[in-house]
């Protein structure tokens, strides 16, 4: 609601909450760093108890969603990590498969065969 200019917090309130753009700012500034001992000093915690619970209330659930945000950051930057390492030894093993299958194209490449076309056991071997 409305504050009256006889209410003997309103230039507190007034300062903190006269408008949306203010309102604003003093909830962040609530979140980034909760001093409510300064509400406290001027008496308005005491005379407006909805007005304590509410600031509570936005303190304690803004740290849970700060929390819980933090956390889905830290998890995300991890799943991209493993992704990233997940395809960086996807490739290493596609190399690796590739060099093997080279490498014994080469030797049969190089073996003798007879006029039957097979390959004496020895030759094979060595």
């Amino acid at each position: 609601g409305h504050i009256h200019e006889d209410d003997p917090h309103f230039a507190f309130l007034r300062a903190r909450f006269g408008t949306i753009l203010r309102s604003m700012m003093t909830l962040f500034e609530l979140m980034a760093s909760p001093n409510l001992p300064e509400y406290a000093q001027q008496g308005v915690l005491f005379d407006r108890p909805m007005l304590t619970l509410f600031l509570i209330g936005f303190v304690i659930f803004g740290s849970f969603g700060m929390v819980a945000l933090l956390t889905g950051v830290i998890s995300e930057s991890m799943f991209e990590k493993n992704q990233l390492r997940m395809e960086e030894d996807r490739s290493e093993r596609e190399k690796q498969r590739k060099e093997i299958h080279d490498k014994c194209g080469r030797l049969f490449d190089e073996l003798y065969l007879d006029d039957s076309g097979r390959a004496e056991r020895e030759d094979v071997e060595t």
